[in-house]
């Protein structure tokens, strides 16, 4: 197949091409908007990431803070910010600053914050007793993730305001979770390094200070990047509206309410890190024993590499699999038939350990573009809910699409404090580089690989009950176009 102009001018000129700014055709969001986005994106990933992927562990080896007490205090405190989210994000749907923007402004008041707070998260002040850790971690938690709740509504809100087209809102979120999946490459890099303590002589303390100021505050100060994109869609001119008639507006978003579902149960279920399983764990190479964490990172990043090439054809494979809301029943079959595949190979030996995640591969194309799915589902329904109300709501939109994350973690994280209390998890084996007691090895790889089947098989039934034709979806894009014709007329 030949290779269009553009497609040559890429492969010759990569830099050059991401940063023209002339659209390939009218209507079309130029490139070089697109790689600020990706690259805001890739900043706010590789922050949270560390700052919440990371956290629990934290706390659990370094702070030595009992796995309960870390899945209450962990859980708790999402919750909190999971409720308060609506909030923020109603605020957001009703500010306008000075130059009539509502989404950008936010970003750049919240990026530095936000990073120096998920630094502060991994500073261990040495407080002599439990409670005085506890409380520290609180208070910086909560500081970090109610900023945080303004910033990815609004960054995550410019899917849906970046252009009135939908196949151009599709665009911006293909390249978004480009930017997302960038953003976790760095973070996947310390599973070697903090798989036990005194790893090439660094303690995990260490570990965690070094990567806490190169993820937080770097990632912090690259999200700024996605300042480099445009609001092409304002809110039309419309009655004020308080904070709760903005919440309320959300009873005609079905789409969403149905994916928050759908999120919250695939969560409902037995889990536990990876790095419990994983940290103490070897197997012999070539005559000389490797850590099963370090083959991990090289493993993780072979088998996924088909998803990610997903993610660059997302579109049109979702075009080929029948539409978004396809793509996202499929991950989840997918899922389910892969797990309960790779509970029976095991990883008992390496070539076992080599073949569970060749068996990745299946499972991740699909996942590579479910998020792609999700967020261009919902970008799309702020779309909707305006021809139904008049009204725009990016900010709230993404704030719920924030608090089902969040309210998931909540309840993933609530979960996984029990499962490791079952599984009798000793935090002070790992720091004396002594193995888990017999009880740990007996359950910890069904709780592992076949605990998540149960959420799987749950968010299955929202997705199949959701329905948002493509009938519909040019219906509300044509009469929404008129509409801001003659605003713009009567203007």
């Amino acid at each position: 197949m030949a290779l269009t102009p553009s497609q040559r001018a890429a492969i010759r000129h990569p830099v050059r091409w991401l940063r023209s700014t002339a659209p390939e055709s009218p209507g079309e969001i130029p490139r070089r908007e697109l790689s600020n986005y990706t690259l805001g994106l890739t900043g706010q990933n590789q922050l949270y990431n560390m700052a919440g992927g990371r956290f629990f562990h934290f706390c659990t080896n370094v702070l030595m803070i009992d796995s309960i007490t870390v899945g209450k205090m962990t859980g708790a405190i999402t919750v909190f910010d999971a409720l308060n989210d609506p909030v923020a994000g109603a605020l957001i749907d009703n500010h306008r600053f000075k130059d009539g923007r509502k989404l950008l402004p936010w970003i750049r008041l919240t990026s530095l914050p936000i990073a120096l707070a998920a630094f502060l998260l991994f500073i261990n002040w040495n407080f002599p007793s439990q409670a005085l850790r506890v409380a520290y971690c609180v208070v910086v938690y909560v500081i970090w993730d109610v900023l945080y709740s303004f910033q990815d509504s609004a960054l995550w809100g410019m899917t849906a305001a970046i252009s009135p087209h939908s196949s151009q809102r599709a665009r911006a979120t293909q390249w978004a979770d480009i930017g997302a999946m960038l953003g976790g490459l760095l973070p996947a890099l310390l599973t070697p390094m903090l798989s036990g303590d005194g790893a090439f002589g660094i303690n995990q303390q260490q570990w965690y200070f070094i990567f806490a100021a190169v993820m937080c505050l770097g990632g912090g100060t690259l999200t700024m990047a996605s300042l480099g994109t445009t609001e092409r869609v304002r809110s039309m001119p419309g009655e004020e509206r308080s904070v709760w008639k903005n919440i309320g507006s959300l009873r005609y978003n079905y789409v969403l309410l149905l994916f928050l579902a759908s999120e919250v149960l695939k969560h409902c279920s037995p889990n536990v890190n990876e790095m419990y399983i994983f940290q103490q764990m070897s197997y012999q190479v070539g005559g000389k024993a490797v850590p099963a964490t370090l083959l991990i990172t090289i493993l993780g990043a072979a088998t996924g590499l088909p998803g990610v090439a997903a993610k660059f054809f997302a579109t049109k494979i979702a075009e080929r699999a029948g539409g978004m809301k396809r793509v996202l029943i499929i991950t989840c079959v997918a899922g389910i038939a892969v797990r309960t595949l790779q509970y029976f190979i095991g990883i008992n030996t390496l070539p076992r350990f080599l073949l569970m995640y060749l068996v990745d591969v299946i499972y991740g194309l699909p996942s590579g573009i479910n998020n792609i799915a999700m967020r261009t589902m919902i970008s799309d329904s702020v779309e909707y809910v305006e021809w139904k109300t008049g009204e725009r709501t990016e900010g709230i939109t993404m704030a719920v699409r924030n608090l089902m994350s969040k309210l998931s973690g909540a309840i993933q994280k609530y979960i996984q404090g029990y499962c490791l209390r079952f599984l009798q998890f000793d935090a002070g084996l790992v720091k004396a580089n002594r193995p888990q007691n017999a009880h740990f090895h007996k359950w910890i790889w069904p709780v592992f690989r076949l605990g998540p089947v149960v959420g799987l098989v749950l968010s299955l039934v929202p997705l199949l009950v959701l329905k948002y034709p493509d009938s519909l979806k040019q219906k509300v894009e044509s009469e929404m176009a008129e509409r801001r014709a003659m605003a713009e007329v009567e203007v």
